[in-house]
This record gives structure tokens, C-alpha cells and sequence, in this order.
């Protein structure tokens, strides 16, 4: 060999080496890159340096859609054994891996695609690698799990058809699409899932989980190179294989309005109406979304304008686009009434068909497309968020970046509108139904349904014509007071341009008594509703402008405000933030638009079992004590409060130096200080306000305490309970351990109630500290024929926590548990502002998170019994049964 190319070759071989491995990948935008195995598998990174969270994705092709017609609810049911055990590891395992390093990891079924995630801290992202990995390619699908595992999804199905919403939506597809899949529902029928065997899985498995069908996406603080590098050691050698493809069938173009009704045992009816659309490829999606957001997104939009605010038709009301892989819908609905689904759906109609004939304002259309932008930006703030835009559109399109479509809906023009809004539109596209209680049908049927587009659309033509339509945990946080007494809290974190407030009164159903019961709750339902200086109108007009929020918040201890801007938007923000709190309106108008709306959570209350076995246990558990009573509040008092007494309950909690003031995002503390300071400094309370009573703790039930409500529904939810530790408890943390070890999919319920006897589909445990007291326990939602098989299992594993001590190895796994969801949920910056808060409003501190986590990690074996022993008392327990023969006889 001669000596030049001797030379050449030493080159290459050391510029090789110095190579970055991603530097072979397609660098889509900085710190984003793809590539693609010779097998066919696509693989998408994403490194966000300094998140310290990571979440690996396994995208899979395939959905319900691909299901020949005897496979339905297959691709769901293979979702549901994937973790159930591989060649190494046994059913439980696999989650064990990833919630014992503190992570989540579940997986999820949509019409096109399954999805396998799992998400932790960044150093354990190999971890989720593997265990992913292992599950999608050595599952083994024991026929044994696989007979358990039918049960529970049966369960699933069945608890989904106790729902009002999910009932309608499935009747909505059904009528919407006549022969594209989308009609059938994603997990299938009780007969198809019964059917099943191991060899049809097998089949299943074999005809779609191949490598050319497989994205994986992986979001965090992770580098690209190692992450593709193992991704090439655990699925290059896989051999390729061409999928099974399936011929679609075409959507026919509709040929008349269609109309249906379900009539169920329900106490708030509900409103559906449907037009098909395009598929999220098509180029007029981003146009559509933003039609979606005129139309039906938030208190400025103009559904909610009209039929909520003008005329009082409905309690709520929204428009969204459901534009999958496949052919669209654009879809609008509401809860309201029963007797005024006719006038609604005239309404709602002559709106949407408006929008065919006149342009729309040039600053409505703006503030629009920026509340667009900002969902994109709201949702970038977590690794899964990311991850979830990479993956879907990555699906949908072949294209994981979102950079296009973000452009394309900045350059939506009113003649845009105007054009997409004619092409999808029309009469005959119409699909509308209806969920009442039994009796309650609206009576109208398709001829009906199509000559009332007739007349609307009629109506938006003329509309048109006669006028134009126009120390602490979290770094860099920063604590004041202020002479009135304000505390304020500021956290500075730069890396998003967000900024979130949160204002923090002591309050909520604690300072509640049976006649004031859901003050608080209509309290901030009304309290962004108006100010001294705007209408509820223009409050909301304000702040759709800046693509900002506020909404009020109460709960059992505090209420007040929470409140989202863009960080450019900050001094208007805290502006109106001021307005709310120091001069709320308190208009009698919107106090009677919101009382009703507060009497149909009541009533959708009652049409949720989970809420209404809660709401009993409670009432049961704290007898006299505030906790007692409903969050929700009760009808009689929800009648009998006026405005004038809302305004003094108000005043009387809402004072200076009751407030905590937290803000979190994009910020400088200064600068922050210095206009809260000039907005709020002056705030002075109207009068010296009256001792707060003494709240004495419940004593715990001298006797066992049962309690059923019979309902006709097809399950039996349960909550077997005590009084736990309060806040300020040393043993709030022991309790918290214990409900973790319970919970969970690789908790002792889980396992042995669901895995092992399928005795439920739903059941977790919980520990609720208050301020005076708490409440720990176990949920269940089970079949009417396993009540009383449920509840002994339960009772079983509350025993076991008494008498034996808990495996060093499962304690661990708790605790990281514990104190990884602590951390992840502290990523936005909405959380961080309100944890802040709370913290100071409990008197806990701001270095309480470094606390909690030490506390956390210091629980012992010894400790967790010693509390189960202290807190699960046989003799002193609340059992709630809510359900068909809720006795379990």
C-alpha cells in the first residue's frame, strides 16, 4: 500500500472516531434529531439539557383502525397485557422497574396508534429503555394473565358505559362516520374481548409489531448519541418486515342532516353536533383550529358569548377539532338543559355558518391565533408534552416538528376563514344527538335536524346583511411583605416564557357551615366575572388579547385565584389580577348565570358514582367537622346566596394580610416586587374582621360505620376508610408511604385484587392530610357479584401493613415513588407558583420540599406499621358502597 493513501485511510479511520454517532442522524432543529434502522424503525431525540426528567416513548402503528372487523378492541386489549410479564420479568415487574426508580410508565390506545411511555428522572433512562423494550418484544402473553386480565377490561368497558360523556361520544361516532372506522369504539365489545385467545394476540402481534412500524421517541436531558446508540443495540438486529396493510374504506360524502337522542338514567343533559372535516395532514387543519378557538375556546369566544352569557342557554359550551389519520370531525358541544336543545342547537349553528359570510375581526382573529400558539407553548413545558407533539405528528404527518403548522396558523387570514368555512360547512354534513334524562328526549329527528340548519343557516346570511359581525426547595424564589400585610413569593425560571400567579386566601370548605355549603366554590366561580372596571365581557376580551387566564380555584382549606400569562403580557396580567381580587364585581347578572352552573355540577355529581362514594365516605367519616360537608356545596344553599352574601363572605376572607401572592416563570423578582407593590400597596381591608371559630378534629367512628346508596349502573364503587394524620403530622409521611405501597400498578392492590383475582378494575389507596385532620383509606370499582370478595382482599392487605413489615426492597421502591412524582410535578410553572403558596399559607415554609424529601426518605419499615397500626382501626372504619345492589348481595 502506498503511503499517501495509507495516510488517507488513518484520517478517515481517526475522523471516525471523533465523530459524534448522531452526527450520522438528520438534525431536524437544534437538539432534535432522526434517524431510521435498516429494519424500518424510526427513532426521534429530543435533548432538553438542565430538565433533569426524561420520557421514552414506543410509538406503535397500531390502532383500531387496523382491525379487521372480528379483532375489535384487540390493539387495546394487547396495550392491557403488555406489561403482564416477559421471558424474564413477571406480570407486575416491569412497572416495579420504573415506579421504583420514582417514574410513571402506562401505555395508552388511540384509532391509529399505541403508545408505550414511560417517564422519570434523567439518569434512569436506560432503565425505561429496557423495560419498554422487554415488554414490546418479549411479552409472553400468558394465558392465565391474559384470563385475568379480560375481566378487568370488561370491567373498564363497562365503567365506561356508567359515563354520560363517553356514552355520547361513542353514539356520536357511531352516527357521525358511516363507514370509516372511527365509529367503532377503541376497546371493543364484551363479545369481540371475550373471544379472544393467546394465538389471536400472537397473530395480531406478528401482522403489525414489526420494526417499520415502530417510532421511538425519547424527550429529556439525555444526549442523542447514547440514546440512538442503544437503541441500535436493542432493535437493529430485528429482521425487516413488511407490515400488513389495510385498505381503508372511503368516507361517503354525506347525504342529509342525521339526528338521535339517547335517553339514561342522568341528571344533566348534554349536547353534541358534528360536521365532517379533513385529516390533520390536510392544509386547512391550522385553519380549522383556529376557527375552533373563535368559535368555542374560552369566555371570549363566541358560542360561549352568546348562548352562555347573552342567552343563557347553556351552562358551557366549546368547539375543538378532532383531526386524526384519517377523515375529521369538527365537533361542538355543550351542557345544558333538556327543554333548550332546540334553541341551542338554532344558536349554535347560526354562529358556525356566520362565519361563511362575513370576515372576521382583524383583532379577534389575532387574539385567536395567539391563544393557538400559546396551547403549544403551555403544553412544551413537560418532557411528555413534548414528546406527545414529536410522536403525533410524526404519525400524522411524517413530520415530527410542529414549526410548519405553528407558521401556518400565524398566517391564517380572515379570507382564510371565510374559505375553509364554506368548504366544510354545509347542510347536509350535520350530525347532532343528545343525552337526557329518561322522557326528556328533544323530539327531533333528521328532516328536522336538516330544515333547522336550513333556517340557521337563513339566519346567519340575514345577521350578516343588517350589521357586520366584528433556603427554599425551589431555587431563585424570592419572598416580600408588604406593609398591608401582602406576603409575595417570586420564583425566577427563564426557560419557558410563561409566567404563572397564584393568590392563596385561607378559606374554602373549611370556613364553610351547612348554610353557606359551596360558597366558596360559587365564590370563584363568580370572581373573575367582572371587576369595578370591565364586565365579564371584557375581562374576558382582556385576556384573550394577551392569550392569558384567570380563573378562581377553592378547595377544602383555601380558595382565591389562578392566573396564566405569556411573560410579555405580565404587568396587564397582574393589572387584572389586582382588579379581581381588591374590586370584584360581583354582578347579580353573572351571580344568577353561575347558579345554575353550580346546581349542574351537583347533578353531574350525582351521575358520577367514584364522586358520589367520596362525597358519602366523607360526610360519614368527619361528622360535624367542615370536611363533612360537600365541595361542591348543597342546593338549598346554593339558592339561598345572593350576591350581597357572597361579596361578605368574600370580604371577610379575601383581606391583605391573608394573601399569599406567588408568581413563577419568566420573571425578575424586582421587577415583580415593584408592581405588586404599586398595584396592591394601597389595598387597605373595610374592617377588622371577627375571630375565626376553633374547628375541633372528629373523633374516629365509635363502631364500624357503613353506608350504601343503590344506583342503577352496571358497578359498585367502594371507599373503605379512617381518619388519618392532619398536615402538621409526623405521621403524614409514614401514612403517605403506605398509601403508595398499595397503590399503583405495581402496588399490592393492583397485583393481587386486579392481577391475580381480577376482583376489580379501578382501586387505589389514599392518604388526605387536612389542616385539622385527614382521612387514609382504599377505593375499589368492582362488579355487584365481587363486592364482598373485593372488600375482604382489601381488608386483607390493610392487615398486612398492621402485622408485617414491609420488604426493604418494596419501601424503596414507595419512596422513590413518592418523592419522583413530588418532582416531576413540579415542572410547570403553574405548580411551582401554587406549591410555593400553599407552603406559606400552612405555615409549612418554603424549605418544606427539601424537608418532605428527607422526611420522605427517612420512613421506616417500623414507621409505616406503627402508623398503620395507629390509623387502620377495624373497629373504627367508614365503608361506602354506591351502585346496583351496592350490599354485594
Amino acid at each position: 500500500m502506498n503511503k499517501t493513501l495509507s495516510h488517507i485511510l488513518l484520517l478517515t479511520f481517526l475522523l471516525t472516531l471523533m465523530t459524534p454517532n448522531h452526527a450520522l442522524a438528520k438534525m431536524l432543529k437544534p437538539h432534535l434529531y432522526e434517524d431510521k434502522l435498516d429494519n424500518g424503525l424510526t427513532m426521534l431525540v429530543k435533548e432538553t439539557p438542565g430538565t433533569k426528567a426524561v420520557t421514552v416513548q414506543i410509538w406503535v402503528k397500531a390502532g383500531s383502525i387496523y382491525e379487521d372487523p372480528d379483532e375489535a378492541g384487540i390493539t387495546h386489549l394487547i396495550e392491557h397485557m403488555i406489561f403482564k410479564g416477559t421471558d424474564t420479568m413477571g406480570a407486575g415487574e416491569l412497572a416495579a422497574a420504573i415506579e421504583g426508580k420514582g417514574g410513571r410508565i402506562n401505555a395508552y390506545t388511540s384509532y391509529e396508534y399505541t403508545v408505550y411511555h414511560a417517564t422519570l428522572a434523567a439518569r434512569y433512562w436506560e432503565t425505561a429503555m429496557d423495560v419498554l423494550t422487554d415488554s414490546l418484544l418479549h411479552s409472553t402473553f400468558d394465558p392465565t394473565e391474559l384470563d385475568r386480565e379480560k375481566p378487568v377490561v370488561l370491567e373498564e368497558l363497562h365503567m365506561r358505559n356508567d359515563q354520560p360523556r363517553i356514552k355520547l361520544f361513542q353514539a356520536l361516532m357511531r352516527h357521525s362516520y358511516r363507514a370509516f372506522p372511527y365509529r367503532r369504539p377503541v376497546i371493543g365489545s364484551v363479545e369481540s374481548v371475550s373471544s379472544f385467545t393467546r394465538g389471536d394476540i400472537l397473530s395480531y402481534i406478528k401482522k403489525h409489531y414489526v420494526p417499520a412500524n415502530f417510532t421511538v421517541v425519547v424527550v429529556g436531558d439525555v444526549e442523542a448519541k447514547a440514546v440512538m446508540a442503544k437503541v441500535r443495540d436493542l432493535y437493529g438486529a430485528l429482521p425487516a418486515r413488511q407490515a400488513v396493510e389495510h385498505d381503508l374504506p372511503a368516507e361517503p360524502a354525506p347525504e342529509s342532516a342525521t339526528a338521535f337522542a339517547i335517553e339514561d338514567d342522568v341528571n344533566q343533559a348534554q349536547l353534541a353536533l358534528t360536521l365532517p372535516i379533513g385529516p390533520f395532514a390536510d392544509q386547512d387543519t391550522p385553519v380549522i383550529d383556529v376557527i375552533a378557538g373563535i368559535l368555542g375556546n374560552g369566555d371570549a369566544s363566541r358560542l360561549y358569548n352568546r348562548l352562555r352569557n347573552k342567552q343563557g342557554l347553556v351552562y358551557s359550551i366549546n368547539a375543538s377539532a378532532f383531526t386524526p389519520l384519517g377523515p375529521g370531525l369538527f365537533e361542538i358541544s355543550a351542557v345544558l338543559d333538556q327543554d333548550k336543545i332546540p334553541a341551542a342547537i338554532d344558536s349554535a349553528l347560526t354562529e358556525l355558518y356566520a362565519l361563511k359570510y362575513a370576515p372576521v375581526d382583524e383583532d379577534e382573529l389575532a387574539r385567536v391565533k395567539l391563544n393557538v400558539e400559546s396551547d403549544f407553548v403551555y403544553n412544551l413545558e413537560r418532557v411528555e408534552g413534548q414528546a406527545r407533539v414529536l410522536g403525533s405528528f410524526y404519525m400524522l404527518t411524517g413530520d415530527p416538528t410542529e414549526d410548519g403548522y405553528l407558521d401556518r396558523v400565524r398566517a391564517v387570514t380572515r379570507e382564510d376563514i371565510m374559505r375553509v368555512a364554506n368548504r366544510y360547512f354545509t347542510i347536509k354534513g350535520l350530525t347532532a344527538g343528545s343525552l337526557t334524562p329518561r322522557g326528556k328526549a328533544p323530539g327531533i329527528d333528521d328532516a328536522k335536524l336538516l330544515d333547522m340548519a336550513r333556517r340557521a343557516d337563513q339566519a346567519a346570511r340575514a345577521r350578516v346583511d343588517a350589521a357586520l359581525v366584528a433556603d427554599a426547595y425551589l431555587s431563585d424564589t424570592y419572598r416580600y411583605h408588604l406593609d398591608n400585610g401582602i406576603t409575595l413569593l417570586v420564583r425566577e425560571e427563564p426557560t419557558v416564557p410563561t409566567v404563572a400567579v397564584r393568590a392563596v386566601f385561607p378559606g374554602g370548605l373549611r370556613a364553610e357551615t351547612e348554610k353557606t355549603n359551596g360558597a366558596f366554590a360559587f365564590i370563584s366561580d363568580v370572581l373573575p366575572r367582572g371587576t369595578a372596571k370591565k364586565n365579564a365581557r371584557q375581562m374576558a376580551l382582556a385576556l384573550a388579547d394577551m392569550a392569558g387566564d384567570i380563573s378562581g380555584f377553592n378547595g377544602k382549606n383555601t380558595f382565591g385565584l389562578k392566573a396564566s400569562f405569556l411573560d410579555r403580557y405580565l404587568p396587564e396580567g397582574l393589572a387584572l389580577v389586582h382588579d379581581v381580587i381588591t374590586t370584584p364585581a360581583f354582578d347579580p347578572k353573572e351571580v344568577e348565570k353561575v347558579r345554575p352552573e353550580r346546581i349542574a355540577v351537583l347533578r353531574q355529581q350525582e351521575d358520577s358514582l367514584p364522586s358520589l362514594a367520596f362525597r358519602e365516605f366523607n360526610r360519614v367519616l368527619f361528622k360535624k367537622h367542615p370536611y363533612a360537608l360537600n365541595t361542591a356545596g348543597s342546593e338549598a344553599a346554593l339558592a339561598a346566596l345572593g350576591a350581597d352574601d357572597l361579596r361578605a363572605i368574600y370580604q371577610r376572607h379575601a383581606r391583605p394580610e391573608n394573601l399569599v401572592l406567588a408568581v413563577a416563570g419568566k420573571v425578575k423578582a424586582a421587577e415583580v416586587y415593584d408592581e405588586v407593590k404599586r398595584l396592591f400597596g394601597g389595598w387597605q381591608p373595610a374592617a377588622v374582621p371577627a375571630s375565626a371559630p376553633v374547628i375541633a378534629p372528629p373523633a374516629p367512628p365509635a363502631s364500624p360505620e357503613e353506608f350504601s346508596l343503590p344506583r342503577d349502573k352496571e358497578q359498585v364503587h367502594i371507599v373503605l376508610g379512617f381518619l388519618g394524620a392532619d398536615l402538621h403530622s409526623p405521621d403524614r409521611f409514614a401514612l403517605e408511604v403506605a398509601d403508595t405501597i398499595l397503590s399503583g400498578q405495581s402496588g399490592r392492590l393492583f397485583r393481587h385484587l386486579r392481577d391475580e383475582q381480577s376482583l376489580a378494575y379501578s382501586l387505589s389507596a389514599f392518604s388526605m392530610p387536612g389542616l385539622d385532620t385527614g382521612a387514609f383509606g382504599v377505593y375499589i370499582g368492582t362488579s355487584p357479584d365481587k363486592v364482598t370478595q373485593a372488600i375482604e382482599s382489601a381488608w386483607r392487605e390493610l392487615e398486612r401493613l398492621r402485622e408485617t413489615p414491609v420488604a426493604a426492597a418494596e419501601l424503596e421502591r414507595a419512596k422513590n415513588v413518592i418523592i419522583g412524582q413530588y418532582e416531576l410535578n413540579l415542572q410547570t410553572h403553574g405548580s411551582q407558583a401554587m406549591e410555593e403558596a400553599l407552603d406559606e399559607i400552612y405555615g409549612l415554609g418554603q424549605d418544606f420540599g427539601s424537608r418532605y424529601v428527607r422526611a420522605i426518605s427517612e420512613v421506616s419499615a417500623e414507621d409505616v406499621m406503627a402508623a398503620a397500626q395507629k390509623y387502620i382501626q377495624p373497629d373504627h372504619y367508614v365503608l361506602v358502597k354506591v351502585g346496583v345492589n351496592p350490599g354485594g348481595h
